[in-house]
Order: C-alpha cells, then sequence, then structure tokens
C-alpha cells in the first residue's frame, strides 16, 4: 500500500516537472525560468536542448510525453489505492517505465557527445 503512495507522489512531481519544460518547448513560459539548479542561465544550455531532434520521439516533445507517461502512473497508483487496478494498465505502465529507463542511457550519450553540453538534469 505504501509503495502506492511513493509511485503516485513521484508521479505528481514527474508531471510538475515534464509540465514546466514542455511549457518552456512551446514558448509558455519565458527561457530564463530555468532555474539554476537545472541549467547555467548564461549557457541557456537546456534550452538550446530542448530545440534538437533529440528533444523530440516521432515529433512529440519528450517532456510532452513524459507528462502523459506521469499522468498515467499517477492513475494507475491511484486506482490501486483504490484497489481497482486492472492488470493490463499496470503491465503498460511498467512496460513505458522500462522503456523510458532503457532510453535514458542513449539521450545521455546524445547530450554529451553529439551536442557536446552537459545540462544538470
Amino acid at each position: 500500500m505504501t509503495l502506492w503512495w511513493w509511485l503516485l507522489g513521484l508521479a505528481v512531481a514527474g508531471c510538475a516537472i515534464s509540465l514546466y519544460f514542455t511549457l518552456i518547448y512551446f514558448e509558455r513560459v519565458a527561457a530564463r525560468g530555468v532555474p539554476t539548479v537545472f541549467c547555467r542561465r548564461e549557457e541557456q544550455a537546456c534550452v538550446t536542448i530542448l530545440r534538437t531532434p533529440y528533444a523530440r520521439l516521432l515529433g512529440v516533445p519528450n517532456a510532452l510525453l513524459g507528462v502523459g507517461f506521469y499522468l498515467l502512473a499517477g492513475t494507475a497508483a491511484l486506482l490501486a489505492l483504490a484497489g481497482r487496478l486492472p492488470e493490463w494498465l499496470w503491465l503498460l505502465t511498467l512496460g513505458l517505465a522500462a522503456a523510458s529507463v532503457l532510453l535514458a542511457p542513449y539521450l545521455i550519450w546524445a547530450l554529451v557527445a553529439r551536442l557536446k553540453s552537459w545540462c544538470g538534469l
């Protein structure tokens, strides 16, 4: 039961961060709004990275895909807490989480090797 609360909390946090970077991508939030803890403002490295092809999967911004994933994970957690989580939803959430974990090393490689940049995220 406690694990579902953790999943729900992480989904809310992940959704908030993804939504923030989605808003930056679509220029609804000023680029200077990126906190310095995440990105050095004078270089605008994170904002520049959001404009590269690596920041999109099939034309959809990665941050927007993150919003969708975290909404799915939060829904799964809420349904589990209510005792109504269908197995297919849990397997879908688990599969998407595994795919994102497997994609992460490639994106880190692209960031460092191809883009020659290092974003604090």
